[in-house]
């Protein structure tokens, strides 16, 4: 009996030695998974660095002397490093590799190249456009293959559709991205890792996380480590257990996702924002910071307008919980200042006291002035009393200047941006209107840059609509004229020509006579003109 009693209560110690010890076990891995990633992060530069130099020996080849499937081959890997590094780049790859097949009539690279295009269409949030792409292709011509991969393209779009519509119009896309789900799982063999990978996905969507844990784990020992798969794979599953509510978990997998996003210059990625958001959410606000703007730098890097989005859900959150710290900080400065104020108040009741004192010693001396040993005695207590008060005092003194000091950093910090000028200088600066042009031209040199980064061919494809010896010549690649910029923003959908006026500060008439000079010019009929200017750009043209 005794043994039992002994083996029970073994068996009770153990089982609450692993509850208190697995948590435990649990945080440390997360934070060695964090550190690696701050020196992963330190490492970033090199990183790239060896990126860009497997770029460079990728076009090195792409010059060379090489077959036409050597060519083919080497498109499709500068399109795979570009894909999540620099979206223009993969776009241009794409194009000129979509142009080549083309040229060949290679039906199967023609499929691949235009997949290829819907996708990024989808990153860059021109859902309509990658949709489109995807319904022009013949089911019939794809590969067993490119038949999943179709299927998939389909369900990438809407499900990044959803994140970018109303919440009506997103319950309508996840469901048309489940169906397209439904049909990869139909087209792909059993056993294979996509089709795992994809009814892992299933389950995770029809609630059943224990048989997604199951396969997701199961897969991972099959993607190698340190490449793109594996941090989109180790993504998916801190997805799973965000949706389990096991918020350590997911953490470590985010961690996992973005040591390897870092590791490959993956620019265009999810797993350290939503570090970041988590690590906000735990109170490691210095962390936070640090990975929100290393997303916020990679999406600019890549230049996609989604992941833009996305960061800019999240920035708002983080300007709260920053403003949340700052109040905290300004209730524990005005608990600082109570303190001091009671403290204060004390020295001085201290200090009265003390004055109250002097003067009774003071009494006590004329009294006793006769008799020395009593005399002595009151002077040994006042020199007693005197060295308490400048103790005291000094206490307070230094109480004082240090909170002082306090004081007027924080008011200094709070007050550096708005005294970095002389009025005398500001004065000068808001009579001039040197200010106004600069920053007018600045305005129209970055709408111009930014313009001709969405649509690099419109000079182009505007001058073929008029005869040759009309066609405008811009002064430079990266600069508009005025007449460029009044049919780039027609373009843009602003057609109204007071307001284009406005913009541009011409008078109605200037504008109105621009159009009318170049509808009269044009290739195309007169009523058609603009109407043919506003689908520069499109796909289908």
């Amino acid at each position: 009996m005794f043994c039992i009693m002994k083996n029970k209560r073994i068996v009770l110690f153990i089982l609450f030695f692993v509850c208190f010890l697995k948590p435990a076990v649990g945080k440390e891995k997360l934070d060695s998974l964090l550190l690696e990633l701050d020196k992963t992060l330190d490492n970033v530069a090199e990183y790239d660095r060896q990126k860009e130099q497997r770029l460079v020996e990728l076009k090195r080849r792409l010059s060379g002397n090489i077959s036409s499937e050597e060519t083919h081959s080497i498109y499709l890997q500068l399109y795979r490093e570009y894909e999540a590094f620099v979206f223009d780049s993969a776009m241009y790859y794409v194009k000129v590799h979509l142009n080549l097949a083309e040229e060949k009539k290679d039906s199967y690279w023609i499929n691949e190249c235009k997949m290829q295009l819907a996708k990024m269409y989808s990153t860059f949030a021109r859902f309509m456009e990658a949709r489109d792409i995807l319904k022009s292709l013949s089911k019939e011509e794809l590969s067993p293959q490119q038949l999943g991969d179709y299927y998939n393209r389909f369900a990438e779009v809407y499900a990044y559709w959803s994140e970018y519509t109303t919440e009506d119009d997103a319950c309508n896309f996840i469901a048309l991205k489940n169906t397209y789900l439904d049909s990869v799982l139909m087209v792909l063999p059993k056993g294979t890792y996509s089709y795992d990978v994809n009814y892992g996905r299933k389950c995770i969507d029809l609630n059943d996380f224990s048989q997604a844990e199951k396969i997701l784990l199961s897969c991972l020992a099959q993607v190698n480590p340190d490449t793109r798969d594996y941090a989109m794979h180790t993504s998916l599953i801190a997805n799973l257990y965000e949706l389990k509510g096991e918020e350590g978990k997911q953490m470590e997998f985010l961690a996992e996702s973005a040591i390897t996003d870092v590791k490959v210059s993956v620019k265009e990625n999810i797993a350290i924002r939503m570090l970041a958001f988590y690590l906000l959410k735990n109170g490691d606000i210095n962390r936070s910071n640090r990975y929100i703007k290393k997303s916020l730098e990679d999406a600019n890097f890549y230049n996609a307008r989604l992941r833009n989005v996305q960061i800019a859900k999240l920035l708002p959150i983080i300007d709260k919980t920053y403003e949340l710290e700052k109040e905290k900080h300004q209730k524990n400065l005005q608990m600082a200042i109570y303190i001091i104020g009671v403290l204060l108040v004390f020295l001085i009741g201290i200090a009265l006291y003390l004055l109250i004192q002097m003067k009774n010693l003071s009494r006590t001396r004329k009294e006793v002035i006769k008799a020395n040993k009593n005399l002595k005695k009151v002077n040994v207590r006042l020199s007693e009393t005197n060295h308490i008060k400048e103790e005291y005092i000094g206490q307070f003194l230094n109480q004082c200047s240090v909170y002082i000091d306090k004081l007027e950093s924080y008011r200094k910090a709070l007050n550096k941006k708005a005294a970095n000028g002389k009025l005398e200088d500001l004065y000068q600066m808001l009579k001039s209107s040197q200010i106004m042009e600069d920053e007018l031209k600045e305005f129209y040199q970055n709408f111009d840059t930014t313009f001709l980064n969405l649509f690099p061919n419109f000079v182009d494809e505007f001058n073929k609509l008029l005869p040759e010896e009309d066609r405008i010549i811009p002064p430079n690649k990266s600069d508009l004229s005025i007449e460029l910029r009044i049919f780039a923003l027609i373009r843009l959908g602003i057609t109204d020509s007071t307001k284009i006026a406005k913009f541009l500060r011409y008078s109605n008439s200037t504008i109105y006579n621009y159009r009318s000079k170049y509808r009269s010019k044009s290739l195309v009929p007169r009523e058609k003109f603009e109407e043919t200017i506003m689908k520069i750009g499109y796909f289908n043209q």
